[in-house]
């Protein structure tokens, strides 16, 4: 058997597929998924099994008994091939060697980082299909984790809050959130992180490395998530849909967000105050409102900001002030614009759109601000209070005005 294990020889074929092991018990185990036959069921619960092993390590899942312990650490695990694969990350032994490449690994298989696994990436493997799709994946894992997008289930449950989760990592990983947990450590800087790949990902701001490049421009990126989305410009891509609209989006995350424009939900709250935001990064921006902090400092002026870019009070927007920089060209005309918004302002001139109706009358208009400002003549609103006498008005143009009558200001020559 050890023999085997180097020379990759793996005599015994299923009689029903063209699969081969090296151990007659491996290959009788597996005739059993063929066969539909389970013959070992748990003592905890319903599940049933093809081999006792199985049975006997799916039990300690219930029973929380981890019986392996590491020769070099203090770790214990529920199976011995488990605690064996562990210990040669002490030792450095990489006993299994990719049959296409180079590259050696711990394990045969069993795990996300195995010899099998990667050996697929050379075959091109994909044996799992999706039960509700045509979507076939190279681990089970993989595949049970879409099916739970299909079923919507969420098996794994926050042990501090309501929270439902689809992948155990995940509910970890949230966890942390309650717990404020922050393990790893940048080895550039004193910031913790919650995730190991969060803290690579960060490293690459100190070291600048790049190591993702775009397959259609060359742009390279610190994260794969981020190359894998930016791609989607040039191919078009949009695979989350609204679950309340035929609107479809690039991220899952702005799907998110937009989903709440539906449900209302706020998640966010305010530390100082009892404002509620639907965006986590919308509530650290008003919470410098707060504290005074503001982060970004423009490089031509003294002038600081409180975000670096995605709004018209941002720094690298108050940037193009000094530049001269317009990069957003309108779709109908030559017009250039400092920022998207401003543009898309303008061309709903030329489309006549009006997207935002007031929710007092039928009246219809471009902006959200010019909605706001009009729904405050149906409200009686008007939050604007002139400093020198108690006239009050809807608009913080039209108080300015006023004022000027009491200061004899005459600004415009």
């Amino acid at each position: 058997m050890q023999k085997r294990i180097h020379t990759g020889e793996k005599p015994h074929k299923c009689r029903f597929c063209d699969k081969y092991f090296m151990k007659q018990s491996a290959c009788t185990n597996h005739e059993r998924i063929h066969k539909g036959v389970r013959r070992y069921k748990r003592r905890y619960c319903d599940k049933y099994f093809t081999d006792q092993s199985s049975c006997t390590g799916h039990e300690r899942i219930h029973t929380g008994e981890k019986p392996y312990k590491c020769r070099f650490c203090d770790k214990c695990f529920a199976q011995k091939g488990n605690c064996v694969g562990h210990e040669r990350i002490h030792t450095g032994e990489k006993p299994y060697k990719c049959r296409f490449c180079d590259k050696c690994f711990t394990v045969q298989s069993g795990c996300t980082r195995n010899c099998t696994l990667h050996e697929r990436i050379h075959t091109g493997e994909k044996p799992f299909k999706c039960k509700f799709c045509d979507k076939y994946f190279t681990q089970k894992g993989n595949c049970t984790l879409h099916e739970r997008i299909h079923t919507g289930e969420k098996p794994y449950k926050c042990r501090f809050c309501d929270k439902y989760l689809t992948v155990q990592s995940s509910c970890t990983l949230h966890e942390r959130i309650h717990r404020g947990e922050k393990p790893y450590k940048c080895r550039f800087c004193d910031k913790y992180l919650t995730q190991q790949i969060n803290c690579i990902s960060h490293e690459r701001i100190h070291t600048g490395e790049k190591p993702y490049k775009c397959r259609f421009c060359g742009k390279y990126f610190s994260q794969q998530r981020a190359c894998s989305i930016h791609e989607r410009i040039h191919t078009g891509e949009k695979p989350y849909k609204c679950k309340f609209c035929d609107k479809y989006f690039k991220e899952q995350s702005d799907r998110t967000k937009h989903e709440r424009i539906h449900t209302g939900e706020k998640p966010y709250k305010c530390r100082f105050c009892d404002k509620y935001f639907s965006q986590q990064s919308s509530r650290i921006m008003h919470e410098r409102i707060h504290t005074g902090e503001k982060p970004y400092k423009c490089r031509f002026c003294d002038k600081c900001f409180t975000k670096r870019s995605g709004c018209t009070r941002a720094c690298s927007i108050h940037e193009r002030i000094h530049t001269g920089e317009k990069p957003c060209k309108c779709k109908f005309c030559d017009k250039y614009f400092k920022e998207q918004s401003e543009c898309t302002i303008h061309e709903r001139i030329h489309t006549g759109e009006r997207p935002y109706k007031c929710r007092f009358c039928d009246k219809n208009f471009s902006q959200q601000s010019s909605r706001i400002m009009h729904e405050r003549i149906h409200k009686g609103e008007k939050p604007y209070k002139c400093r020198y006498c108690d006239k009050c008005f809807t608009q913080n143009g039209h108080c300015i005005k006023h004022e000027r009558i009491h200061t004899e200001e005459r600004p415009y020559k």
